[in-house]
């Protein structure tokens, strides 16, 4: 399985290990970086960094939509919950995101799909940034609080750190990874909050969360 140099600078800080900015390219504290991963988990080569199923990242995402999964949403993403909290499968099982291609495997965030599950809350049809409007389908706490206990979930099981380089909102991956999107603002708001926040800000508060959820999670596993 091939990691490009931004998945390992991604890797590398995701697991605490500075490589400077994830720019795709192999300077000397990305190298520096690499190497106190491996011997941190005492490892020989870059595989050796990632889960076997070669899945690294959780990307974060509302849908957009109504009330109700269709079939646009479900091979769009890997997993959705729905208004009312139940948990719906998409096309693709998460398995699929680790040899990405078109037509195989959710495209969820323009350019950066490989290695990464696209969860999503189904919600927020409507909804404008400036001025805010939430929108017919807003976020429900219910809704919130399964999304972060699947999420929780696809932690424990294939070792993706719970922070900003391992699980990131769609509204992160430009800032953070360098991979231009269009304009997302995916999750920026949620369920009490008068207006969307910095996207930094809420993907904090949105992985806090998570982490609560996560002892938990593999107390029941």
């Amino acid at each position: 399985m091939n990691f490009s140099i931004r998945d390992v600078q991604a890797r590398c800080a995701a697991l605490g290990h500075n490589p400077g900015p994830i720019d795709g390219i192999m300077g000397k504290r990305t190298r520096m970086a690499l190497s106190v991963a491996l011997k941190a988990v005492r490892g020989s080569e870059v595989s050796h960094l990632f889960h076997h199923s070669g899945l690294r990242r959780v990307h974060l995402h509302w849908s957009g939509g109504a009330v109700g999964v269709n079939g646009v949403e479900r091979t769009a993403y890997n997993s959705l919950v729905t208004h009312d909290g139940a948990r719906v499968q998409g096309e693709f099982p998460p398995e699929a995101q680790a040899r990405y291609a078109v037509g195989k495997a959710a495209s969820h965030t323009l350019n950066f799909n490989t290695g990464a599950i696209g969860h999503c809350v189904d919600a927020m049809a409507g909804a404008v940034e400036r001025p805010f409007d939430r929108g017919s389908a807003p976020m429900t706490p219910r809704q919130l609080d399964e999304f972060c206990k699947w999420a929780a979930e696809y932690s424990d099981k294939y070792w993706i750190p719970i922070n900003r380089y391992g699980m990131p909102t769609h509204a992160e991956i430009q800032p953070i990874f360098g991979i231009r999107q269009k304009w997302k603002w995916d999750i920026t708001w949620l369920p009490g909050m008068s207006k969307p926040g910095d996207p930094l800000v809420v993907g904090d508060r949105i992985r806090a969360m998570i982490s609560e959820r996560l002892p938990d999670v593999r107390a029941a596993a």
